[in-house]
This record gives C-alpha cells, structure tokens and sequence, in this order.
C-alpha cells in the first residue's frame, strides 16, 4: 500500500490504473496507425496524377485546335486569292471560324463567285455557306447553306438569261491531294429557267473533277450526275401532262474547256476534239419510261449532233391514250400496236420495251430510220 498527500492506494488499486493506461495507449496507437495508411494514399497520387495529365493533354489539343482553325481561316483567304488571279472572283462579307471542340465550322456570310474567265461571267450567291470537318479529318467537309443559293448566267444575242435557286441545300465535299474531288448537294425546292421556267421538287446531284486537268481530249474535265424528281414544265405536253416523275442523267466532258468568250470557248473545244458522253439517261414520265446512252458533239454551227442507243417502254399506254383524245385513230393505233409489239421486247422489269436508236444530225432528230423533226437549237449569244 502507498499513501500520496493523505490517500492510501492498494496495490490492486494501482494496478488496475496501469492498465488502464496501457489501453488508451494502445487505443490511440491503433487509431493513429488506421488514419495513417499508406495503401490508402496510393490511389489519391493515382488520381491527381492522372487529372493533371488530362489538363496537359486538354490544353494541348486546345492550342492544336486554335492553331488549325487559324490555319483554315487564313488558307480560305489564300485560296479566294489565288482564284482571284485565275480570273475567278471569290467573295465574302465575313468569315468565322467555330466548332471547339470536336469540328472545324468554316462560316461565310453573303459569298459570291463570279468566273470571269468567260464572257458573260456565270455568277453564283451563297447568303450563308458553311463546312463542317473533324480536326483529324480534312479530306471530308459537310457543306450547309440553310438560305439556299442563286446563279445566273447572263443573255447573250438570242440566247435568254439562264437562272437556278434553290431553297434547302446541304452536301459533302470529299478531297485528297492525289485523288478526284467528288461534290454531292441535295438541293430543294429549285426554280430554273431558260427560256422557260421549269420548278423541281427535289433533286441530287454530283460532281466529280479529276486530280489533273485533262491533257487531251479523250480526258475527263469534268463528270456529273444529276438525279432530279417531280419536275413541273411550264407547258402541258399532250398524254404525258406537265410533270416529269424522274429524270436521271450522268455525262462526263471530255477534253479542256479554254477561257474568253463562251462562244470563243466551247469552239476551240469544239475544235480540240471535245465530246460530251452521255453514260446513262433514265425519263420515267407518266406511262412513259426511257434509258438511252452515247456520245454528244458540236457540228460547225455549234448545234448537237450524235448517237444514242436505248429503250422505251409504255407506248402501249401512251397509244391508249393517243385515241381517247381523239389524236389517233382505233385503227392506227391498233396497227402501230401490233407493229411495236413485234419489236418489243420484255426489259429488265418484265415490261415490254423497244430497243431503238436515237441520232441527230444536220438538225434533225431520227427515232430509228424515222424522223422526228428539227432539233432544237442552242443559242450561245
């Protein structure tokens, strides 16, 4: 037993006391050892590591970024520039570069592009033209122009003034410095007019321009395709009506198209060798369908000649409806009847065509060894 300042503590009592100490020590340091844990730090580093590395990474593609669209802003200015001393006048009001940060947006505001190479100059106006491209992807541009577009080509002499606007425009431009430049637009609601107005639902259409111009006249210049739907015609056409259901067309230009006037022009091309060939020709017209294909010259009055070969199908309706309008007689038309059924044949559908060939020459227009009258003439001036 010990006694401090007037108590006595057994021993008991005291031993109880260290223990009691002994625990509460081993308490803290247990507590101490669980809230320091290295295990515990480890995936912490892990993390700020990783997060300082996504705000390198985040800034460098930030300034890649900036620096692209610097690059695209400037090489359009350079671009329009370089046209410019080709004699090819391309404008704009403004130019704006967006789209961070997943695409380039490249925004002209009021474009026009005029072609001074030829007189009188075919000029285009874009209100508002965009393309869109991914920054790791420039061979592939989305192109929008919510307003539409407009391009004329002044009259020349006898020749009437030529107009083309659309509404909804949107199409793809796909380049590469060693392969053809292909341009797809999907166009709506276009009005056009050459000497008649001529209004067309909707319409696709292509062009393909090759990586050299062409050396000779056998080379491509250039190639479209044209898919046009519901085409209304100024003018009813008796049995067919006023709408064209679909008119599809693909041609390629063979030979260089030179600069200067344009009757100046398509004659030293003319005279080069130049042909326009015509790969596929599909009209499908009320109860009329036809394909044709061949080759399209210019004779020394610049007027079309060539050959062309393909089918038509549904003369047996058009027949029908030749004497219901009183146009033909129950036995013409039974006569033209069996006859064409005699050279018909079934085509790819099932459907019963007529293999002909369609030419023109010294204007005039043959279906086969049968002459259809004058060929229209084309006024260049």
């Amino acid at each position: 037993m010990i006694a401090t300042r007037g108590h006595r503590i057994s021993d008991p009592q005291r031993y109880q006391g260290r223990n009691s100490r002994r625990r509460v020590g081993r308490l803290l340091a247990v507590a101490e050892r669980r809230r320091y844990n290295p295990g515990m730090r480890r995936p912490t580093r892990f993390s700020l590591a990783a997060f300082a590395l996504l705000l390198v990474l985040l800034g460098a593609y930030t300034a890649y970024w900036l620096i692209i669209a610097e690059q695209i802003k400037s090489g359009v200015t350079a671009w329009a520039q370089a046209e410019r001393a080709e004699k090819i006048d391309v404008r704009w009001e403004s130019i704006g570069v967006g789209g961070f940060p997943f695409a380039c947006r490249v925004s002209l505001k009021t474009a026009t592009l005029r072609d001074r190479r030829l007189n009188p100059a075919p000029e285009l106006r874009i209100p508002a033209l965009s393309g869109e491209a991914r920054p790791w992807n420039f061979s592939n541009w989305r192109l929008y122009a919510p307003e539409g577009f407009s391009a004329a080509l002044a009259a020349g002499g006898a020749r009437p003034p030529v107009k083309l606007a659309a509404q909804n425009v949107a199409g793809v431009v796909a380049t590469g410095p060693q392969s053809n430049t292909i341009l797809w637009l999907h166009l709506g609601d276009i009005d056009a007019e050459a000497g008649e107005a001529i209004a067309v639902s909707m319409a696709d259409a292509w062009v393909v321009l090759p990586a050299k111009p062409p050396q000779v006249h056998t080379e491509p210049a250039i190639g479209v395709a044209v898919n046009l739907r519901q085409l209304k015609l100024a003018s009813v056409i008796p049995i067919l009506g006023d709408t064209i259901d679909e008119l599809a067309l693909a041609l390629s230009v063979k030979g260089a198209v030179s600069g200067g006037r344009l009757v100046q022009a398509i004659s030293e091309w003319r005279d080069a060798g130049g042909t326009i060939e015509l790969d596929n020709l599909q009209v499908k017209w009320g109860e009329l369908g036809s394909t044709a294909s061949g080759t399209i010259a210019l004779d020394r009055e610049l007027q079309p000649m060539g050959g062309f070969s393909g089918a038509i199908q549904g003369y047996d309706q058009i027949l029908a409806a030749l004497v219901q309008s009183g146009r033909m007689r129950a036995a013409e038309a039974g006569l033209a009847r069996l006859a064409l059924a005699m050279l018909a044949k079934a085509g790819p559908d099932g459907k019963p065509a007529i293999t002909t060939a369609f030419t023109i020459q010294n204007g005039q227009m043959f279906l086969g060894p049968a002459k259809l009258g004058k060929a229209p003439r084309i006024a260049w001036e």
